[in-house]
């Protein structure tokens, strides 16, 4: 009862604290702040993204490990040269699969 307690109230906390900077115009972040506040989304997501890479399960070996970080290359590059996020998005699972599939006819991966 009292972990729920605590995860409602700083659910609520936290929300209070988003909104207040769009509802009212005259609380304003700092300068300082302002100016970090693009790269907060690429840093939350570089580390979502970064120990699924890494260790997709939960271990970092050079089997579970490649497949990821190939297939991200793969996404990358096709994203930067059709300039669709789809495209890179589709070919790296693709490539990711292939990768996958064939590591299994080899025997090398379950």
């Amino acid at each position: 009862m009292l972990d729920g307690l605590a995860i409602l109230l700083s659910g609520v906390v936290t929300y209070l604290t988003r909104v207040l900077f769009l509802v009212t115009k005259k609380v304003r972040p700092p300068r300082r702040a302002l100016r970090y506040l693009p790269l907060v989304g690429p840093a939350v997501l570089g580390a979502i993204a970064v120990p699924g890479l890494l260790a997709p399960r939960g271990e970092i070996s050079i089997v579970e490990t490649a497949p990821a970080l190939i297939a991200a290359v793969a996404a990358t590059l096709l994203w930067r040269w059709k300039r669709e996020m789809a495209v890179g998005l589709l070919g790296g699972l693709l490539v990711w699969w292939a990768i996958v599939f064939a590591l299994v006819q080899l025997g090398l991966r379950a």
